[in-house]
């Protein structure tokens, strides 16, 4: 057994190189964004709810609620997710990371804020994916993508929040019923 898992290993191993050193791999990392607004809650629901936009977070950045939000460049452009953020009313200002450039003081209509770097402090988790209490999602034990959208649609659209589960979680939540 051992014998197999080491020929497996050294198979895969030079495959994760080879596609950690393809520049069309790099380019499908998440990129990473913060929108300021009224309220996180608000603004992880509503985030969550667009398509391209991968994991929220509830959190701070000088004393503004902010929600951060992982996306996939590849689906979504940051122009796009600017856009359907100030139509869902969410973003007020708009924290790029930092080295990002921009050509003016907004972007898609909203106003650019300061860097999005060390200053961003994250949310208590007892204000994290707050749409999920009360509901029978609060007790599985989601990955952070599933969390995102069951969160952006329990409230709104509840058999597209179950579709967001996985194998596992839709076990997990069959069984606690």
């Amino acid at each position: 057994m051992k014998t197999l898992h080491l020929l497996a290993l050294l198979t895969v191993l030079p495959l994760l190189s080879l596609h950690a050193a393809d520049p069309a791999a790099a380019s499908k990392a998440p990129a990473r964004v913060a929108f300021a607004q009224y309220c996180f809650w608000t603004g992880e629901m509503e985030l969550g709810q667009i398509e391209g936009v991968l994991r929220t977070e509830a959190g701070f950045i000088g004393g503004r609620e902010v929600t951060l939000v992982d996306y996939d460049p590849a689906r979504l452009s940051l122009v796009q997710l600017a856009t359907a953020a100030k139509r869902a009313r969410v973003a007020d200002l708009v924290h790029l990371p930092a080295g990002t450039s921009a050509s003016g003081p907004a972007l898609a209509g909203v106003t650019i804020g300061s860097p999005l770097g060390r200053n961003y402090r994250a949310a208590p988790a007892s204000d994290q994916k707050k749409q999920l209490e009360g509901t029978p999602y609060a007790r599985l034990k989601l990955t952070p993508e599933e969390a995102t959208k069951v969160n952006a649609f329990v409230r709104v659209d509840p058999a597209r929040a179950r579709a967001s589960l996985g194998t596992a979680s839709r076990a997990q939540l069959t069984a606690a019923q």
